[in-house]
């Protein structure tokens, strides 16, 4: 494992310093495991915090390794304020968010034939997400993913779970940020609920009871919620 710990220790500006997960940071430091989920609702931070733990270890904050030069998305500072304790330095960092997917297939795409992604921009999303998993991910890394199921079906969700599993084992070191209940079964994860940063049973996840809820009874929750 790499990066074991992760800390608030200067003034946080711009729009993070008033999301709840920054608060709660400022309070506890967040340990991290060989494999670290977080979960929780649309707009409670994870996306955020995620970013600026890959930009403060050196990956480009629109994903991509500590190589790539390209930007997309806005992205906050909040990098510049936290400390990472790390046991040992990854030889590769990777950040792939579910977002600017298409701003890093274009970026691989720009290297020329060489890269072994240059061909992600004529891939569908899902195939081009899995393409990098089996192809770019690999051991003695960290692997920070934001959001990763974006464009991914069912059973490519179940193959990258196993592709993610069997990298650990290997000795990577992966930090997620998933709605997905399949991407939260990671063997061993230690889930934590953001923004409280408190760690959570899979079977207590948000994400998992309601889509066990639904799939329980889909027509009465459908009707339930079109109804006035």
């Amino acid at each position: 494992m790499y990066l074991t710990r992760v800390r608030i220790t200067q003034p946080v500006l711009g729009y993070a310093r008033d999301l709840p997960v920054v608060r709660r940071l400022t309070q506890a430091p967040l340990e991290l495991a060989p494999v670290t989920i977080l979960t929780g609702d649309n707009g409670s931070g994870k996306s955020t915090l995620i970013e600026a733990i890959a930009a403060a270890m050196g990956a480009n904050p629109a994903g991509g390794s500590r190589y790539a030069q390209f930007t997309a998305a806005d992205h906050s500072d909040l990098h510049r304020s936290l400390t990472l304790t790390r046991r040992e330095n990854p030889r590769d960092v990777y950040f792939l968010r579910g977002e600017t997917y298409l701003d890093l297939a274009e970026y691989h795409e720009s290297l020329g034939p060489e890269d072994p992604l240059v061909g992600l921009t004529r891939r569908s999303h899902g195939q081009g997400i899995m393409q990098m998993a089996r192809e770019r991910f690999g051991p003695e890394s960290l692997i920070i993913l934001d959001e990763p199921e974006d464009g991914l079906s069912v059973f490519s969700q179940l193959e990258l779970l196993g592709v993610l599993t069997v990298l650990v084992r290997r000795g990577a070191q992966v930090v997620v940020a998933t709605h997905s209940p399949v991407l939260l079964a990671i063997p061993e994860a230690r889930i934590l609920r953001v923004p409280e940063l408190e760690p959570v049973l899979y079977d207590d996840c948000e994400a998992v009871t309601a889509t066990q809820e639904f799939i329980n009874d889909p027509a009465a929750t459908a009707r339930y919620l079109v109804e006035p």
